[in-house]
């Protein structure tokens, strides 16, 4: 009697250990899919910079000179109605799964190196786009996921004043 007790207490403990191994594996893997769908909004917001930088829907002109210290602690300011920076942008729906939500924002600015005529070997149509993808239905939601990209884009070589490469790609004639 005392060895099927036994036997019947060894079992519910290896029953209780898989049960929560596999609660634990569930949680694991909705945090790997909320991260992934952060990523991959965070992607699109950067596309989405670098088809409007091309697009010449961004006026670089009006893209800010800032540090990325400057961009963190958010004193880096953008002209208003410049583009260089949007978001964040909500999806169709209220379903973070199916597109809705919050989707991501972009920041576009310049490193002080790359002003124009600061220094003669930087290419002169460079910018640093930061975006931010969410997986998440508000920025306060405590369950809100996040990923950030930053990326060097160098949109030609021609001057950004010239108004020959405006909104251009590659060589731009040259």
């Amino acid at each position: 009697m005392i060895a099927v007790l036994i036997a019947l207490l060894l079992l519910s403990i290896l029953a209780s250990a898989l049960f929560l191994q596999a609660r634990d594996s569930g949680s694991v893997n909705n945090i790997l899919v909320a991260q992934g769908i952060a990523n991959i909004n965070a992607d699109m917001g950067m596309q989405e910079a670098v088809r409007r930088i091309r697009s010449s829907q961004i006026d670089p002109a009006q893209v800010p000179v800032c540090t990325s210290a400057q961009v963190d602690t958010s004193s880096c300011t953008w002209p208003v109605g410049s583009g260089a920076t949007v978001g964040p942008i909500s999806g169709p729906n209220n379903d973070p799964l199916n597109g809705g939500g919050l989707l991501y924002r972009f920041d576009v600015y310049q490193r002080p190196g790359f002003v124009l005529g600061t220094d003669p070997g930087q290419p002169k149509n460079r910018y640093v786009i930061r975006a931010t993808g969410y997986y998440g239905r508000t920025l306060d939601a405590i369950n809100l996921v996040t990923s950030v990209v930053e990326a060097e884009v160098d949109m030609g070589r021609e001057s950004k004043q010239s108004g020959i490469c405006t909104g251009g790609y590659g060589d731009c004639g040259t």
